[in-house]
């Protein structure tokens, strides 16, 4: 087992299965010639997201309420988007990548899951976050545990709006409206 699998058991968690992910992981969407496309749960022709489609589905499908994925440029977060979940990316060095603890995306791909919620992610976080021996990274120590983090008031936040593209391309004005009225119900 590798240290992310020995500390999910740890923390009393029951591994089965292997979800589907596409060659190499280098892909948005989870398509391969062995098991083909992995579709979305909620809606039919819809991409499960990639590279972590499979664990992404299953966790929509319901089959199980959480699954290991990673992320180097989007692997788990993608997934997540695409079928409803929340994922996560964890800061390198948070979370154990054993066996392979070398320089996979010049060191920031990282191991989480995606899962239903928040609290579900940070649940898993407080039961997996250490340092790992032997690894090129180590992230400082959280002072206190993520489920606590979860209730936590976040403060006043600040939050910028850009209305222009960056690109410099055109901008329909039903778009920056929607965009303003937006940003104005979430300031109050």
């Amino acid at each position: 087992d590798s240290e992310m699998v020995r500390r999910y058991k740890a923390a009393g968690l029951v591994v089965f299965g292997k979800s589907a992910s596409p060659e190499f992981g280098l892909t948005t969407t989870t398509e391969s010639k062995l098991f083909g496309v992995t579709k979305n749960p909620w809606k039919d022709g819809a991409t499960a997201g990639g590279s972590s489609g499979g664990a992404a589905a299953a966790v929509a499908a319901g089959i199980l309420p959480a699954a290991n994925a990673s992320d180097g440029g989007g692997s788990i977060r993608v997934p997540a988007s695409c079928c409803g979940l929340f994922g996560l990316k964890p800061s390198r060095g948070r979370v154990p990548f054993g066996p392979d603890a070398g320089e996979g995306w010049n060191g920031m791909s990282t191991i989480h899951a995606v899962t239903r919620s928040v609290r579900d992610s940070a649940a898993l976080l407080d039961a997996v976050c250490a340092p790992e021996r032997g690894a090129p990274y180590a992230a400082p120590p959280q002072a206190r545990p993520y489920l606590d983090e979860v209730g936590a008031a976040p403060g006043r936040l600040r939050i910028a709006l850009q209305t222009d593209a960056f690109n410099g391309a055109p901008v329909h004005a039903d778009c920056v409206d929607a965009a303003r009225a937006t940003a104005k119900l979430l300031g109050e």
